[in-house]
């Protein structure tokens, strides 16, 4: 098994520049066409979204910059036309602290403002949620209480076409609530194309392994000099390999290429 089959981004190690933190690059061939891999809509009961009112307050550039965002090649994502396409893309890692947050929130970034769709980011880290700290955005209300069959409340950010979905209050998931995730899905995708979610790290306890193998894809980030090779294998004993899309390699040294 190869370690890196798609590498989708490059994120160096702090002593490099900001415009050198995140390259793209396409690694054995062309990255798995994911845009034509839409949702399969069945007759599943959809319920109304509810955008809120007051917008985020703040956007933490110690973790969303202009050097990571503007450097992913988002067009990686979508077919080559304008034509309509949802997909729903899961970001972890096989351990804690490989930076996944960070680049689900740029590359969210990115996608937003490249290519002008809306984009909705998704905190399903329910042991450390981090989204509604980054862009300042409420935490009473979110993904778990909608899997509970609260209402679906989405908060736009002072990023143009960038809303966020924060983890809520009703705790982790519990046996039983991952069903509802594709009706909370089917809702979400008549308001958004492109959905991000924030998954907890394949190595933790609560990472919703049904959940992450319902989604269009995953894109796992590891982190140089710390994932090793039996990190990925273990991943794959929970995951299928081909819902694996991409990697995001991170702090990368120049001598690590």
């Amino acid at each position: 098994m190869e370690l890196i089959q798609k590498t989708l981004g490059i994120m160096s190690s702090p002593e490099q520049s900001a415009s050198d933190d995140m390259g793209l690059q396409r690694e054995g061939g062309k990255l798995s066409p994911i845009a034509k891999s839409e949702f399969r809509r069945t007759a599943i009961a959809t319920r109304p979204v509810k955008i809120n009112s007051t917008r985020g307050d703040i956007v933490d550039e110690k973790v969303v910059n202009y050097g990571l965002y503007n450097s992913f090649n988002y067009s990686l994502f979508l077919p080559p036309d304008d034509r309509f396409v949802n997909l729903s893309l899961g970001i972890t890692s096989p351990n804690r602290g490989e930076g996944k947050t960070t680049a689900v929130c740029n590359l969210a970034t990115a996608l937003a403002l490249g290519m002008g769709r809306k984009t909705l980011l998704i905190d399903l880290n329910f042991g450390k949620p981090k989204l509604h700290e980054v862009f300042g955005t409420t935490n009473d209300i979110g993904i778990s209480e909608a899997l509970s069959g609260g209402e679906l409340l989405v908060t736009p950010t002072l990023v143009d076409n960038l809303y966020v979905m924060s983890a809520g209050q009703a705790g982790p998931l519990q046996p039983g609530r991952s069903w509802s995730f594709q009706g909370v899905i089917a809702s979400l995708y008549k308001e958004f194309e492109l959905i991000l979610l924030d998954l907890p790290s394949v190595g933790e306890k609560d990472f919703p392994t049904l959940i992450a193998n319902q989604l269009t894809g995953l894109i796992v980030v590891v982190k140089s000099r710390k994932t090793r090779r039996r990190d990925i294998e273990r991943l794959f004993r929970k995951v299928r390999k081909e819902t694996v899309q991409a990697f995001v390699m991170n702090e990368v040294r120049e001598n690590d290429l």
